[in-house]
Formats: C-alpha cells, sequence, structure tokens
C-alpha cells in the first residue's frame, strides 16, 4: 500500500490539472502545518523581551532564521530540480519540529536562540521551495497564479490562527508547552508530505529540457530581476512588520496585539478566495502595482496608529496587497523561466523576499531602538514605494 501512495505521476509540461487535485491537497496541507509551526514564533519576541532582549536583539534572533534561509535556498532549488523535492518537503518539517522542542528548556538568552533559528530558517527554505515548486507542477500553468494564490493563503491563514491558539495555549500553560505543543505541527507536516505522490515530467519530448541555466542566467532573463527586486524590498518591509508588530501592540497600549494578524489573514482569503483570478486574466503587472501601492500605504499608516481600531485597518490594507501581489510575481518569474529551472525560479523567489526581510529586520530594528517605531514604519513603507515605482516603469507583465 505504502509502495502505491508514493507511486510518482508521470506527467507532460503543461498538461491540464483541476485547480484542486489529491497531491495539491497533500501539499497544501504540509505546508499549512509546518507554517502553523513556524508562524508560533511571531510570539518569541514576548519570550526574548522577557528574558532582557532589546529591540535590537529581537532583530538579531529573529533575522538569523532569514539569514539562514537566504544561504540555503539557492542549494535547494538546485537540488530539487536534480533530484526531486517531495523528501525535502518532509524533511522540513521534520527539521522544523525537532528545532523547536529546545525552546521549551531555555530560560535565558544566550547563542542557542540565533542557532536555532538559523537551523529553522534551513527548515524554510526545504519546506518552502519544494513545496512551491509542487504545487506548479500540479497546477495548469493558465491557472498558476491562483493556484499559488490558495496554496499560499492556508499558509497565510497561519499568521492569525498561529499566535492565535499559541497566545491560549502560552497563556494557560506557559512557555515549555506551548513549544511542545507548537513542534507536534512539524511531524504533521512530515507526514503530509511522506503521502504526496511527485509528477515525473516526461523530460526528453521536450524543448524547455534541452537546456538548463544557473541561477545567474535565470535571475538575468529579461523581466526576472526586476521583479526580485520588488520582492525584496517588499520583504524588507514584511518582515519587519510581522516581527515587530507584538512589541509595538503593547507600546501603543494594544494588548491584543493578535488583531493585526486576525485582519490581515482575513484580508488575504478574502483576496485570494473572490480575486484570485485577477493576475492570471489581466496580467500579473497590471494587478501588482496597485497591490503593491497599497500595501507600501498600509505599512506607511502603522507609523501614526494609536489604537487597536488603526491597528485592524492597516492589517486590513497590508493583507489586500500583499495577498494580491505575491502569488502574482512569483508566478511571473515562474513563467519567465524554463520549466527545468522551475526550483531555482521558486528559489530567486524565496531568496528575494527573504533577503529583504532579513535586512529589514535588522537594520529597522535598530532604528526603532535609536528613533522609535513610528519612525521605523514610515521608512519602511516610503522605501516599499519607492520599490512598487521601480516596478512600475521597468517591471514586465509576462
Amino acid at each position: 500500500m505504502a509502495q502505491h501512495l508514493n507511486t510518482p505521476d508521470i506527467i507532460e509540461p503543461g498538461s491540464k490539472k483541476p485547480l484542486i487535485n489529491r497531491d495539491f491537497v497533500l501539499i497544501t496541507l504540509s505546508s499549512f502545518f509546518f507554517f502553523f509551526n513556524f508562524h508560533s514564533f511571531i510570539l518569541l519576541p514576548i519570550r526574548i523581551e522577557d528574558l532582557g532582549g532589546s529591540e535590537s536583539i529581537i532583530g538579531f534572533i529573529m533575522g538569523s532564521a532569514a539569514m539562514a534561509t537566504i544561504l540555503t535556498t539557492p542549494a535547494v532549488g538546485i537540488f530539487i530540480d536534480k533530484w526531486g523535492k517531495k523528501w525535502f518537503l518532509a524533511f522540513g518539517g521534520l527539521l522544523m519540529a525537532l528545532t523547536t522542542i529546545p525552546f521549551a528548556y531555555l530560560d535565558s538568552l544566550n547563542f542557542l536562540f540565533p542557532l536555532l533559528r538559523i537551523l529553522q530558517g534551513a527548515s524554510l527554505s526545504l519546506c518552502f521551495v519544494s513545496a512551491g515548486t509542487l504545487v506548479a507542477d500540479v497546477s495548469a500553468p493558465e491557472r498558476r497564479s491562483q493556484a499559488m494564490g490558495i496554496f499560499g493563503m492556508f499558509s497565510i491563514l497561519n499568521f492569525a490562527l498561529a499566535p492565535l491558539v499559541g497566545k491560549i495555549v502560552l497563556e494557560s500553560y506557559g512557555f515549555q508547552d506551548f513549544f511542545k505543543f507548537d513542534g507536534a505541527f512539524g511531524l504533521l507536516a512530515f507526514l503530509m508530505a511522506v503521502f504526496v505522490r511527485e509528477p515525473v515530467t516526461l523530460k526528453e519530448d521536450h524543448e524547455d529540457y534541452k537546456e538548463t541555466g544557473g541561477f545567474i542566467k535565470v535571475l538575468t532573463k529579461k523581466g526576472v530581476i526586476q521583479a526580485a527586486f520588488v520582492l525584496m524590498v517588499s520583504g524588507s518591509g514584511f518582515v519587519t512588520v510581522i516581527s515587530f508588530i507584538p512589541v509595538f501592540a503593547s507600546r501603543i497600549k494594544v494588548e491584543a496585539f493578535e488583531l493585526f494578524f486576525l485582519a490581515y489573514s482575513g484580508a488575504v482569503i478574502a483576496i485570494r478566495v473572490f480575486g484570485g483570478w485577477m493576475p492570471d486574466k489581466y496580467g500579473y503587472k497590471k494587478v501588482s502595482v496597485p497591490a503593491l501601492f497599497l500595501f507600501s500605504l498600509s505599512i506607511l499608516s502603522l507609523s501614526f496608529a494609536s489604537g487597536a481600531s488603526s491597528l485592524v485597518l492597516s492589517g486590513i490594507f497590508f493583507g489586500l496587497g500583499q495577498g494580491l501581489f505575491y502569488p502574482a510575481i512569483y508566478a511571473l518569474i515562474i513563467d519567465l523561466s524554463l520549466e527545468s529551472d522551475r526550483g531555482k525560479a521558486v528559489s530567486i523567489c524565496s531568496v528575494s523576499f527573504t533577503f529583504g526581510g532579513m535586512l529589514g529586520v535588522f537594520l529597522y530594528g535598530v532604528v526603532a531602538e535609536l528613533w522609535g517605531f513610528n519612525l521605523m514604519f514610515a521608512v519602511s513603507g516610503l522605501i516599499c514605494l519607492l520599490g512598487s515605482l521601480v516596478f512600475l516603469f521597468t517591471g514586465r507583465g509576462r
């Protein structure tokens, strides 16, 4: 029976597949469980602050995961193009579980905090690149942006669900039980991945597989580098907001910081359910540019936030903007790349976004410590706005 469950599914490039199919569901579930575990670490800054850590220390520890993701993602992209994706996805979930449990026993700030976050960053690259590439493989090309959006929607749901459930567990049982509970979801991600039937493409019959390129060749294809640049800039704003919202909310006397994540997640789900088809129909660039503007303005608006209602409003616009441009730009980079370079294309997306996030959380953490959160959000929003203008004038639509 196990052999049957893991038998590869032989498909041809561009073959028609239903939007929702068996392997799409399993990949999405594996990713969902992984990101429940990963996004529960939104609560880690609270633990760091409780142990005496400053804003810059929070930025350093949280950014350590992003640094590891950047360093490991190119290798993951090469390996999955060469050896396949399924077992990289499975190992990513297992590694996330194994690096979560030790946090339950850390009662002082030491080198293990950034070290474990580095390993979690590596697990993120394993899961994210392999899952994103598998979703592209099992989805019809003409609905790729919509498929990527639905897939990503379940991961993004954990920006609200993971901290909300985690906060309840934390308040009821404490940090030790919270981290043990959290680690179980990494194991669930591993189990879901085991049952995925990875497509095996008939490479010898197709022109796309007569050549392949390295990362530089893929990155320098017309339109790719501009899309990668805007992902990097938007990543700097996104990761900064996500990392500092719990601490920022307490500074403006909002105890229920999860309201931002609930608003953000609800907006992403709404826009992808009811508007996820728009990039495929109207073009990636035409939809991405106004979405990027909205995303940038939402970050800028946080510099004026003074209570729960303004935090929720910013979260809604943050989700509406990111919910549209993110899958659209991913689909654009995949479409502009050879099918044999799909793993590298997804890696470029991940590295660009994560590299921007790492720079953002490091640099903006220092800005927040020296000059406050209001200036940090203002600068971050303006830089994202500048990035969207660059994409408007230089980016490619298909």
